[in-house]
């Protein structure tokens, strides 16, 4: 009895052992299984070295491309090394621009930005955009990104897109295929995958090596060497491995046979230009990675915080300044008030307006550095002849004409560069040629208009300061003097030119000439009326004896 007992205590606690020791195996399994999941939600691919940074600086690149842009990163880069960050992106969301700019902004890019430097389009990169970023060491996009479509193009204010000859395209692409050849040679990617942003002519498919997966680009004389056939290319891209396309030196074996090659999908055709989107750029090997937001930058590079460095509004007020609807504006105000200015010289409004309008003309290009010193005073020269002709030396035209050479003169140089013999520059001074010429026919259209409708308006004359002294009526109002009497002589107050004042007894009294310029002094008659101003004429005083010097009236005694 007391044996089996003491058999029966020691099955049980067997048993509870063996229990236990499920349990508890169990319990390690659960612990086990909760220390491997956030080990596995935490783990990530490493970052290269040369890509790690701890501060990450974000340079917002929007809008057209041009000086403005040039000068605004330069500005920035500066500002990013003060702040000791050590990588940079700049976030590319542009339709393109100017040639000239953009080749400098990717010297500046490869020669002052660091070496960490980080091209993100978000959303898009066309054109001078596309330069920037393969100017950069690594391409990011944003989910649906696209760039591209890098061809020169030619574009007048008010005409659009102008037809380039062959050689002059050649030579305008010329500086950009060799900028795209050395980012084929810094980033490994295929030369004829960056040509096909430029040229139209270009043919392109992507090709796989069955043996090894190796994936390479390839033309349609390639093709031919291979015997494969272009018509057999899939309608759909075949993602494959994703592994970056390698150069073709890099390759073992070409397979002669041809063979040993599949075409994974057509890359470009020959009837039009290369565009590439997210994914594509991606499966191309020209994107390294997508960013949806600031974080997943800051991911990219396993930095712990990034910043921001937008343009400044004094950069956006100086676009706004330079583009070429503005500078039109500018202009036709500034031929409206200068010729108001001369007719009724002295008044200082419309000279003032005048002069506001040449400062923001040749003062925003001067920030900017477009305009160099000669050039604004080759401006002012002008002016200062124009003066001369109105108020010294009238009716000589010459003098007034040179003038205005050298105003059309400064103001086309002020917004070009220095370098008129590149492809760029050219473009640039068509542009500015076509403004300049627009905004001075605008100027006189305007101009005619005004003296022909707003003469006798009260607005018209308040802005000259040509305040009436007589109205339209005989009879005075409140002390008002009457006009004078046709064939009534008085004295000119001031130039005609041909309008002015003259003087009739005490009294003043606007006046015009029939159109001959009379000087201040001369003795004039009056032959007509036009609204509430004299029309006059000059007559020679010696030659009427009828004439009271003292009164500056016609004496109408026999």
């Amino acid at each position: 009895m007391t044996h089996g007992a003491r058999g029966t205590t020691m099955r049980f606690l067997g048993a509870l052992a063996a229990l236990l020791l499920v349990l508890s195996g169990a319990g390690s399994i659960r612990a086990a299984d909760q220390v491997e999941t956030p080990k596995a939600e935490t783990s990530a691919a490493p970052v290269p070295a040369g890509r790690q940074a701890q501060r990450v600086a974000i340079l917002p690149i929007t809008g057209p491309i041009d000086d403005v842009t040039l000068w605004s990163l330069e500005r920035r880069l500066k500002a990013v090394r003060e702040q000791g960050c050590d990588a940079v992106v700049l976030e590319l969301d542009t339709p393109g621009g100017e040639v000239g700019a953009t080749i400098d902004i990717c010297l500046r890019i490869k020669s002052e930005a660091p070496a960490n430097t980080v091209a993100w389009i978000h959303p898009k990169a066309y054109s001078a955009g596309t330069f920037i970023a393969l100017s950069c060491r690594e391409i990011v996009v944003a989910p649906g990104a696209v760039f591209g479509d890098a061809a020169p193009i030619v574009a007048l204010p008010g005409l659009g897109l102008q037809p380039l000859p062959a050689a002059e395209r050649a030579k305008m692409e010329s500086p950009l295929l060799d900028e795209l050849d050395a980012a084929a040679e810094r980033r490994g990617d295929d030369p004829r995958l960056l040509h096909a942003f430029v040229a139209t002519e270009r043919e392109l498919w992507l090709l796989e090596r069955g043996s090894d997966g190796a994936r390479r680009f390839a033309d349609r004389a390639d093709l031919e060497a291979l015997g494969l056939d272009p018509a057999t290319a899939p309608t759909k891209p075949d993602p494959g491995s994703g592994r970056r396309p390698v150069p073709t030196s890099e390759l073992v074996s070409r397979g002669a046979d041809g063979d040993d090659w599949r075409i994974v999908e057509t890359v470009d055709s020959a009837s039009r230009l290369l565009v590439a989107q997210s994914d594509e750029a991606l499966r191309w090997g020209l994107a390294s990675a997508t960013a949806r937001d600031d974080r997943e930058i800051e991911s990219f590079f396993a930095a712990k915080e990034s910043l921001r460095f937008p343009e400044s509004w004094t950069e956006s007020v100086v676009r706004f300044l330079v583009s070429w609807p503005i500078r039109i504006l500018l202009i036709a105000i500034f031929v409206v008030a200068l010729v108001i200015e001369a007719l009724h010289p002295g008044v200082g409004i419309p000279g003032a307006v005048a002069g506001g309008a040449l400062l923001l003309l040749v003062g925003a290009p001067g920030i900017l550095g477009l305009a160099e010193w000669w050039e604004i005073l080759v401006v002012f020269l002008g002016i200062v002849l124009i003066g001369v002709e109105i108020f010294v030396t009238p009716g000589i035209g010459f003098i007034g004409l040179f003038g205005a050479i050298c105003v059309l003169f400064g103001l086309i140089a002020s917004f070009t560069g220095s370098d008129p013999t590149s492809a760029g520059e050219r473009s640039a001074l068509l542009t500015a040629s076509t403004t300049t010429v627009a905004g001075i026919t605008i100027g006189g259209i305007l101009t005619w208009f005004a003296s022909r409708w707003f003469r006798e308006t009260s607005i018209f004359r308040r802005a000259v300061l040509a305040a009436e002294i007589g109205g339209t009526h005989d009879v005075p109002i409140r002390g008002e003097p009457s006009l004078p009497r046709t064939g009534m002589t008085g004295i000119a107050d001031s130039d005609l030119r041909p309008a002015g004042r003259v003087r009739f007894g005490d009294d003043l009294f606007d006046a015009q000439s029939t159109g001959d310029y009379i000087a201040r002094g001369a003795t004039v008659v009056i032959v007509g009326r036009a609204g509430s101003s004299l029309v006059v004429e000059p007559i020679d005083s010696t030659t009427d004896p009828a004439t009271d010097r003292s009164s500056g009236r016609k004496d109408s005694t026999p």
